[in-house]
């Protein structure tokens, strides 16, 4: 049992990920909602991403997304993946890749 200070009634992940690392805890699988996978994807924590799509339309303009957060407002500033595999789990689709590096933004 892992006792972490709070940001904001929350779970430092940064902090988090420091002490598993620590322990020699290198890899660690999330299966969270919007909100989680958002704030890892925002804190830069992410190094692979493995996403199951299944042939079903979910949608409406209330409908939760995969990852909240930031995001980005142009494609152009995405989160992109590469070594991408794609493998067909019966009639579902899991797509694996690793987070790219994000080129640093010249000012």
């Amino acid at each position: 049992l892992l006792e972490l200070p709070s940001a904001e009634g929350r779970v430092d992940l940064e902090k988090l990920l420091k002490v598993l690392g620590q322990r020699e805890i290198t890899s660690v699988l999330v299966e969270g909602g919007g909100i989680l996978l958002g704030s890892l994807f925002d804190g830069g924590l992410v190094d692979k991403v493995i996403a199951f799509i299944a042939p079903i339309i979910i949608g409406g303009k209330e409908a939760k997304t995969a990852a909240s957060g930031k995001g980005v407002d142009k494609v152009v500033d995405s989160l992109k993946l590469e070594r991408v595999s794609v493998e067909k789990l019966g009639e579902d689709l899991m797509v694996c890749g690793y987070v790219s590096a994000k080129p640093q933004k010249q000012e």
